[in-house]
């Protein structure tokens, strides 16, 4: 008999947006992966590597692991796999082996991977189903799950960067070639406008909030500590940009809405005592004002490289201080 305990959503938490279509990331406190949904017996997808266990075998010792033996191989397992069903539900359910449809699928083969946490990682597929991916003199087909190189508030060049990055551990290049090409991306990102290296989000409730801003504007928080509530960093800097514009008298920029999409870029220390400001996307034209303004560069660059290069390749254990330019440094004492 198969017992089965009810429980309830211990926390739902916001992922932020996918430029992929996300069905949806569900996590099992448990010693196995099983669960059910709406009275539907669930598992996620389970990677797994036949090569350390088979290649020690009397009878795999003559095998050849080439990839087209290998894809005969994961195919044979799971057609062995799906056997076994039959005879599991009529133990465990009572179900006639005529009438059993369970079954699972072979879906992809995979030359490398990089699995970072649970529901973070990436595959170099070369093949899918039956169909190969490393044809045409490509490596294959990287499927990426829970990166930043796949989450919108990742700006565009910068995913494509991740990628190319992401593309060169899982080939096998090795380590010095791959600081290179950060470093190079290092000294494009510097000549970057200031504005250009902040972060894309996207603005809900702003209205909401700015009414809270201004209460919290009217108390004194230290006083009357039930007031304070948490307002978003993005949500703060749209606030900011709006005020900005108000300050400036510029009424040829747009204001920013509920539900707009914004760049947030970070500011050093200011008399007005910003910390951030945003701009609408949609603003084809940023005004002189908003240009002098005291961008942070350096925090933008921790921000956008730094800590997304940490989260993708901080798994290998590299020193990623050895892929940072030392230009300046190496200038001051070079004669």
């Amino acid at each position: 008999m198969v017992e089965r305990e009810l429980t309830t959503v211990d926390q739902v938490e916001y992922l932020g947006e996918f430029d992929d279509e996300y069905v949806y990331d569900i996590g099992i406190d448990a010693h196995h992966p099983y669960f059910f949904a709406n009275d539907i017996l669930v598992h996620n997808s389970v990677y797994f590597s036949a090569y350390p266990i088979m290649s020690q075998l009397e009878d795999f010792k003559s095998f050849d692991w080439s990839r087209e033996a290998v894809v005969q191989l994961y195919d044979q397992i799971a057609d062995i796999t799906n056997d076994s069903f039959p005879g599991f539900m009529k133990q465990a359910f009572n179900v006639p082996e005529s009438r059993s449809v369970i079954k699972a699928g072979r879906e992809l083969v995979a030359s490398h991977g990089l699995f970072i946490t649970k529901k973070r990682y990436a595959v170099m597929i070369y093949d899918k189903e039956g169909k190969r991916k490393d044809v045409d003199g490509k490596p294959g087909e990287i499927k990426a799950m829970g990166l930043d190189l796949k989450r919108s508030d990742t700006p565009k060049p910068v995913q494509e960067f991740l990628s190319e990055i992401l593309t060169l551990v899982l080939t096998e290049v090795d380590k010095d070639s791959i600081f290179n090409r950060i470093k190079e991306f290092r000294t494009e990102f510097s000549k970057w406008p200031s504005w250009a290296k902040g972060s894309p989000k996207r603005v809900n409730n702003l209205t909401q909030y700015g009414m809270i801003k201004k209460a919290q504007e009217s108390v004194d928080l230290k006083k009357d500590p039930v007031k304070r509530k948490t307002i978003p960093g993005h949500v703060l800097a749209s606030l900011n940009w709006n005020l900005l514009c108000d300050i400036y008298n510029d009424y040829g920029s747009m204001r920013i809405q509920d539900g707009q999409k914004v760049i947030v870029c970070k500011l050093r220390s200011n008399p007005l005592g910003m910390t951030s400001v945003a701009y609408p996307v949609d603003q084809l034209y940023l005004p002189d004002w908003f240009k002098s303004l005291p961008f942070d560069d350096a925090l933008m660059e921790a921000t956008i490289l730094d800590k997304k290069l940490e989260n993708l390749l901080g798994v290998l254990h590299w020193n990623l201080e050895d892929a940072k330019n030392n230009e300046t440094f190496d200038s001051m004492f070079s004669f």
